[in-house]
């Protein structure tokens, strides 16, 4: 199926959208970078004689980097910084060999909410240097009005802080926000924050994110309309 943007004839008789903004996660959620990822903190976790398989890495996602190094690899001050720059370079390795992809549909359903001007604001886990570069790589970084990444919050997913912040960048309450996300923390941090959340399964199964209101998986089947009409049945 071809990918095509609403055109502005349907806009007129599409229902109206229940919320005033959409805050998105980015790493699976609107990137395909779980892979490159967690390819980089196994090589960081070696280097430091620890084994990360997938399954281990799997309840990392989500968590600021900065609380990774700290708990689990027991580092702080200097080594923590220079560990943290290490993951940063290994996963820019990674990513400048394999290149990296926006998750199938994703850029349709942003530039669907842009045309209803619904304000989009990104919340990551990731560091903002990881953030701007893969946001330009995929050409996705003029979509939002507001980015929050995870070293401007205290507390990483399930804790809400970063999508109350989210919120808060875009001056809407928390009742008139919609969370987009991929992982079974960020689900809990969009509940936790009293924000309705749609969740797609590009990285973990259906059983998983089944506090969220809404499961899908793909954006394929969640463009603009068919989203207003799922969120005011739930």
């Amino acid at each position: 199926m071809n990918e095509t943007v609403t055109n502005k004839e349907t806009l007129e008789t599409q229902p109206a959208f229940p919320f005033k903004g959409v805050i998105f996660d980015m790493d699976g959620t609107l990137i395909e970078s779980t892979e490159a990822d967690y390819l980089a903190w196994k090589r960081l976790f070696a280097e430091h004689n620890q084994e990360l398989s997938f399954e281990e890495y799997f309840p990392l996602i989500g968590m600021k980097s900065a609380v990774v190094v700290e708990t689990r690899l027991l580092l702080d001050g200097e080594k923590a910084k220079e560990a943290l720059t290490k993951k940063m370079d290994y996963f820019s390795e990674i990513v400048s060999g394999s290149g990296i992809k926006t998750v199938p549909f994703a850029t349709i359903l942003l530039q669907q909410l842009k045309e209803h001007n619904v304000k989009l604001a990104l919340a990551t886990s990731s560091r903002r240097p990881k953030m701007k570069m893969v946001l330009q790589l995929t050409e996705l970084l003029p979509f939002f009005d507001e980015i929050v990444t995870g070293d401007e919050v205290n507390n990483s997913k399930p804790a809400p802080d970063i999508f109350l912040k989210a919120a808060e960048k875009l001056y809407l309450s928390s009742h008139d926000c919609l969370v987009i996300e991929d992982a079974a923390n960020g689900v809990k941090a969009a509940k936790n924050a009293g924000m309705k959340c749609v969740a797609i399964t590009t990285t973990h199964s259906a059983d998983l994110l089944q506090e969220a209101d809404l499961v899908i998986d793909s954006f394929e089947e969640l463009d603009f309309e068919k989203l207003a009409e799922m969120l005011k049945k739930n």
